[in-house]
């Protein structure tokens, strides 16, 4: 599922959520098989949800069995803002979301053309691997506040924090 770019994550924020909602019901560990009987996913899209959960740092698997890390458990006990934030301290750790970030950061307007993502992602995949990974993405960021898309435009921006008052 990776290439030499490193990981990528297929599944959206709301798989990934459902599904580490259905591990903390299980008490934290579940069979991959009953995971699978369980839910109407299909076995690609099952294991994509499954992947992007490990790629974020969130389950890990052992003999056919699923289960929650640490900051896993502390992910789904935590608030909406709460998980924001974990995410975004977790997106700079993921090869394709750092190199993104970095660009948006450095580039003086903050924005880059959807093409660039297009670009990062392209390396031995299909277009509708293509396509999948970079909803992907974007649902991650947009979910984490660190950038916003501009659908018209096809430009993606990188989000401005506001300031906070003390």
């Amino acid at each position: 599922m990776d290439d030499e770019s490193g990981p990528y994550p297929r599944a959206g924020v709301s798989e990934v959520i459902g599904f580490l909602e259905i591990l903390d019901d299980e008490s934290g560990k579940i069979d991959v098989y009953k995971l699978g009987k369980n839910i109407d996913h299909q076995l690609e899209q099952l294991l994509s949800v499954l992947e992007t959960a490990r790629i974020f740092g969130f389950v890990e698997y052992e003999a056919g069995d699923v289960f929650f890390t640490p900051k896993g458990k502390h992910f789904i006990q935590s608030s909406q803002e709460e998980r924001k934030k974990i995410i975004a301290t977790t997106l700079p750790e993921i090869p394709v979301f750092r190199e993104l970030l970095s660009f948006l950061t450095h580039n003086e307007e903050h924005a880059v053309s959807t093409e660039y993502l297009d670009q990062l992602i392209t390396r031995d995949l299909t277009a509708e691997e293509i396509q999948k990974i970079k909803n992907a993405v974007l649902h991650w960021g947009r979910f984490a506040e660190l950038i916003w898309v501009d659908s018209d435009e096809q430009e993606i921006h990188l989000e401005e924090k506001e300031e906070e008052e003390t």
